[in-house]
């Protein structure tokens, strides 16, 4: 919370921080300053002018001083005595609902420099298994804070998970990533598994395979750790149906360049690549499930660049 024991005590109810508006012509004071109103606030949410003398760090005379010069300005009571204890009148309440959502803002507004603050000298660590969805999630981040730096480790999934979980890197970007309790998630986007063949290939007009048509084609296999081999193996067991790879790679882009190369018919998510050419996805029959692709962190891992990464992707549409 904005704290204004920063400010002097006879900064109360100085009118130098106040404010000004034009009004018919002339220059017209506002009854109010916003010291005054946190004071007021403070005063309804302790419940009484010691406590709020207590949480603004000020002296109580400040507090009762400042209530009454705003009652003055505005013209009506603020509080009513009632035996030994002051209540707050209709008029008050009514002007404390207002008073909280200027306390509201300040809190934000303290947080947002605190959070620019932080980005200065930030560095956020980002693992990834593909170049997509997460490099474009990164430049759209980088360009509401451009001071951030950005540590990309690219890696198959086992092991940008794995990163995730022994908080090597702070944030993975991956899909079917399996739930868990240590892990906070934010869908990113939605994909499918598919196949990939050269534009001359055969299956490229196709609108979807069978994977029991790959039995007599060259295939690119991912290597042990990748989501996507696991997929594909435990649909080929479903069908008991074994293919023995001519090509094994170890990363996903390493399949695009065997595709690209018409080594052979390779597998990746349907919305992972940047490249556009060289290459057509076709569907697979056995595998028509969508997956989605999602931000994920530790959750009990206290980390303001995560948490406006995680926040971004609410307001990105």
């Amino acid at each position: 919370m904005y704290n204004f024991s920063y400010f002097p005590e006879i900064s109360l109810t100085v009118s130098a921080t106040e404010t000004y508006m034009k009004n018919g012509g002339h220059m017209t004071k506002k009854p109010y300053t916003y010291n005054q109103l946190n004071i007021l606030n403070s005063v309804l949410e302790e419940g009484n002018y010691t406590q709020a003398a207590k949480h603004l760090g000020v002296s109580q005379s400040a507090i009762s001083q400042a209530l009454s010069t705003l009652e003055n300005n505005l013209g009506f009571k603020l509080f009513m005595q009632r035996g030994r204890h002051f209540v707050p009148t209709d008029y008050c309440l009514e002007l404390g609902t207002l008073t909280s959502k200027v306390q509201a803002v300040e809190d934000e507004l303290d947080q947002l420099i605190q959070r620019s603050k932080v980005f200065e000298s930030a560095i956020l660590k980002v693992g990834l298994c593909s170049p997509l969805p997460g490099t474009e999630i990164i430049r759209q981040f980088s360009k509401r804070y451009p001071k951030l730096q950005t540590e990309i480790y690219f890696g198959n999934f086992h092991e940008t998970f794995s990163r995730v979980v022994n908080g090597q890197v702070d944030v993975g970007i991956l899909a079917n990533v399996p739930k868990s309790d240590k892990l906070q998630f934010k869908k990113c986007a939605t994909q499918r598994l598919v196949a990939l063949c050269s534009p001359n290939h055969a299956f490229a007009s196709r609108e979807s395979i069978s994977l029991t048509e790959l039995a007599t084609e060259t295939v690119i296999f991912r290597t042990h750790g990748s989501t996507t081999q696991k997929l594909i193996n435990e649909a080929l067991a479903k069908i008991n149906l074994e293919i023995t790879p001519t090509y094994i790679v170890n990363t996903q882009e390493s399949v695009y360049d065997a595709v690209y190369q018409n080594l052979g018919v390779g597998f990746a998510w349907s919305e992972s690549a940047i490249r556009k050419g060289g290459f057509v996805k076709v569907p697979i029959a056995e595998l028509p499930s969508d997956y989605d692709e999602v931000v994920f962190s530790l959750k009990n891992v206290n980390n303001l660049v995560v948490t406006a990464l995680m926040n971004s992707l609410d307001t990105s549409g």
